[in-house]
């Protein structure tokens, strides 16, 4: 026994390293991590190590975080081993083992500080996916505080100010060109900004890049490597989008008369699952949302009557009538009733299927108006959950060209 203890005492280089008491060691001893050691390191433990492993990376940083060089030299070490072996579950070690620790806040501000301000030692030219893990791993932070505020107010005294000093640091990053990490950033500002009037730091971000972003989403929804991951990530985030201001709302319109014009069918089905996913999901905020929704609804509506596209019209009304028993609903089919820029066509269309007394007798009224391809009803693949660092690692790094 004493003889293996000195043998771990003596190690002074990440090299070769095989066991969990040589790497625990190493940790406590201060020795930096280094990005081309990680090539075997990663091989020689298995996740519940590797759990393990940020597990002890945390508590030493939350004991040492009032020190700049063992912060710097832990947080470092920690983004490298996450950045290369990196998934959800060592995201949630790396949490858990937070909020264990009395030194949390500090360690937090300690993460942010060192991870989004100062250069890199040793990253062997991968500093832009290690400042992408940082922020993938502090939004995945913050976002576990505001979740225990919200349940727990009063329990973490300082939780506001911990969170305004994350938005800050955030926010100053935001004009990174980074996919990963507009994708985070758009997803932590989405769900923060849910539960309240105040949604200044998300209309900022939408402000910034929510054009390119969802230009990026649907190019991988409509490529099929991709499309069940983007999807999923839609789903989760494009409510947020709709609750943001005008500006955000003209973007998402250009978005999706462009991808709708280009991608009819493909189209028409992420409206239907989208609207359905809507209107089952509990949320806080349905009523305007629902109303936003519809408001984008009527706004496609005319581009698809000015070209007279009838199977998009067809699928549109359809999709509007699905917001069954919504008193705006009602109200918006009488403004398209008398909107001079829609087809008459589409009017009597639509009035039909007004009068219709269950959705089964929609789908019949809409038969004719304009032909579907026979055959198997079509939809999105599926996937198995996936965590947003996974989801984000995925989205972020897809190159379409080369998947089509």
């Amino acid at each position: 026994m004493e003889q293996m203890l000195i043998g771990v005492e003596q190690k002074t280089s990440w090299k070769g390293v095989t066991s969990l008491d040589e790497v625990k060691h190493l940790i406590d001893a201060g020795i930096l991590l280094k990005w081309r050691e990680m090539r075997t390191l990663k091989r020689n433990f298995s996740e519940e190590d590797q759990c393990e492993i940020i597990r002890h990376m945390t508590k030493r940083l939350c004991e040492r975080c009032d020190e700049r060089l063992s912060s710097e030299i832990l947080v470092e070490s920690l983004l490298i081993w996450m950045s290369n072996a990196g998934s959800d579950a060592l995201i949630d070690a790396f949490i858990d083992q937070m909020f264990e620790e009395p030194g949390r806040e500090g360690a937090a501000r300690a993460l942010v500080e060192v991870s989004l301000t100062t250069e890199v030692v040793d990253s062997g030219g991968h500093d832009e996916a290690m400042f992408a893990t940082a922020v993938v791993l502090i939004c995945e932070l913050g976002l576990s505080i505001f979740d225990f505020n919200q349940k727990n107010p009063g329990q973490w005294v300082d939780a506001k100010k911990l969170l305004d000093h994350i938005a800050t640091y955030l926010l100053s990053v935001s004009n990174c060109n980074n996919a990963c990490i507009r994708l985070s950033l758009l997803h932590y500002f989405g769900v923060t900004s849910s539960s309240g009037s105040e949604k200044s730091s998300f209309n900022r971000v939408m402000s910034r890049f929510g054009h390119t972003v969802l230009d990026h989403l649907f190019g991988l929804l409509f490529c099929k490597r991709s499309e069940g991951i983007a999807l999923r990530y839609l789903l989760d985030n494009l409510p947020y989008v709709l609750e943001a201001d005008i500006h955000s709302q003209r973007i998402l319109h250009e978005t999706f008369k462009y991808y709708m014009l280009k991608q009819p069918e493909r189209f028409a089905l992420f409206l239907h699952t989208f609207i359905d996913f809507i209107i089952s999901s509990d949320n806080a905020h349905k009523p305007h949302i629902h109303r936003v929704l519809l408001q984008h609804l009527g706004a496609l509506l005319n581009v698809v009557s000015e070209v007279n596209h009838k199977i998009l019209g067809k699928e549109i009304m359809v999709a509007i009538y699905k917001f069954q028993g919504n008193p705006y609903r009602d109200e918006m089919m009488d403004q398209i009733a008398m909107e001079t820029s829609i087809r008459q066509s589409f009017k009597d269309l639509l009035k039909q299927i007004r009068s219709a007394n269950s959705f089964a007798e929609v789908e019949g009224t809409t038969a004719k108006f304009g032909s579907s391809k026979r055959g198997r009803r079509p939809s999105f693949a599926k996937v198995d959950y996936m965590g947003t660092m996974d989801q984000v690692t995925y989205l972020g790094n897809f190159d379409t060209a080369k998947a089509s």
